[in-house]
């Protein structure tokens, strides 16, 4: 197993669970429009899983010996509440498509815990799709 690969790749999830991170609480934070107040619970439950999942690569990265990132890129912040979840579902929908190729990469390189953890973040986003699609009605 080449853990320079595995854990290249894991920061790379790292740096985008902090940015969903980030951007999910700077939303709860500013958030106004429909039903607000369900819709800050959803954002800041969302908030919480990548919480989850940003300390869950951290901990594998370094157990393969690397060294985790703690950057973020800049979050999307749009004025209105139903941009803030179009943006927020766009970034699930790329995230899924992201774990489906980190997930081959990984299991290419001969690591089925790295795997593992990846298959389960995978099924989370593709919840937050969901979610979020249904809040637009799609």
């Amino acid at each position: 197993m080449d853990n320079k690969k595995v854990i290249e790749v894991l920061n790379k999830a790292l740096t985008e669970e902090l940015t969903a991170l980030v951007q999910y609480m700077q939303h709860h934070y500013l958030y106004k429009g429909s039903n607000a107040e369900s819709v800050k619970v959803l954002l800041k439950k969302l908030s919480f899983t990548e919480m989850d999942h940003a300390y869950k690569l951290g901990d594998r990265i370094a157990a393969l010996g690397g060294m985790p990132t703690t950057r973020p890129n800049p979050p999307e912040v749009p004025k209105k509440g139903v941009d803030m979840i179009k943006v927020n579902l766009k970034a699930e929908q790329d995230a899924v498509v992201s774990y489906r190729e980190w997930i081959k990469i990984v299991d290419a390189e001969g690591d089925p815990t790295s795997r593992n953890i990846l298959e389960g973040f995978l099924a989370d986003e593709e919840e937050h799709v969901a979610e979020l699609a249904a809040l637009l009605g799609d």
